[in-house]
């Protein structure tokens, strides 16, 4: 009986150390479950950001100018020479040329916290008879919504444009034959004709728009940003669409 009693006795010390065991492992795992760091970090601090990106520029102007310096009658030629004169700008924009155009160009930026960086953009853009391009210095301030894969952002630049071209009408005089039969055989008409741009301006740039985040390294994003040149009818409006690859 004694026996019966010790080995009751040593079974049940056994069973209540091995549940004892079993509880301290289970509230040890449940602790580290706890402790786990939350899936929210799509954007993070101290990340390289690249976005490569297409989009379309259209101008501030309405394309139209009656600046001319000379009137068709004012122009006086020499005798017998054919002439082709300057006689004022036929579009306000001088820069872009066009209605719209087609661009694209990459932004590079890096995040010293999850909500600011600084950067650099560099884009060009399908002007009329002459490529356009500006390349600008960025600060970025972005809102990474919780956990989500969204943060929208705005950001500013400032920077150098350089290219493009602006359309100037010219009055052409064109004789025929030589001597005194030229100067009754000739024929006159004004045309426009596109002058490539040989200066560089002064630029500002600000937008904003919103990055998906596919992954941890890999987005999209779509922004609209206002371009502003030395003057008003320079000025024009850029939407971008692209991929973002952060690091």
């Amino acid at each position: 009986m004694k026996k019966f009693a010790l080995t009751l006795t040593i079974l049940c010390a056994f069973c209540a150390w091995a549940y004892s065991g079993l509880e301290g492992y289970s509230g040890k795992e449940k602790e580290m479950m706890q402790e786990a760091p939350p899936a929210c970090d799509f954007y993070r601090a101290h990340e390289w950001d690249l976005m490569l990106w297409g989009g379309y520029a259209w101008v501030a102007n309405s394309g139209e100018s009656n600046d001319f310096r000379l009137s068709f009658f004012e122009v006086n030629q020499p005798p017998g020479q054919d002439l082709v004169k300057d006689i004022g700008h036929v579009s306000n924009d001088r820069f872009i040329n066009r209605d719209g155009a087609w661009a694209g160009g990459a932004d590079i930026k890096y995040f010293f916290n999850k909500y600011w960086a600084l950067g650099w953009e560099g884009f060009v853009v399908d002007a009329n008879d002459n490529e356009a391009g500006a390349t600008l210095a960025t600060v970025t301030l972005r809102y990474p919504i919780g956990c989500s894969r969204f943060a929208p952002y705005i950001w500013g630049g400032l920077g150098l444009a350089g290219g493009g071209s602006h359309t100037v009408k010219f009055f052409n005089e064109i004789h025929h034959g030589s001597g005194e039969a030229a100067l009754e055989n000739f024929d006159v008409f004004r045309a426009d004709k596109s002058i490539n741009n040989a200066q560089t301006e002064v630029m500002g740039q600000f937008g904003g728009g919103l990055e998906i985040r596919i992954t941890r390294h890999v987005g999209m994003m779509g922004d609209f940003a206002w371009n502003v040149l030395n003057d008003p009818d320079n000025d024009f409006g850029l939407a971008r669409f692209g991929v973002t690859f952060s690091y």
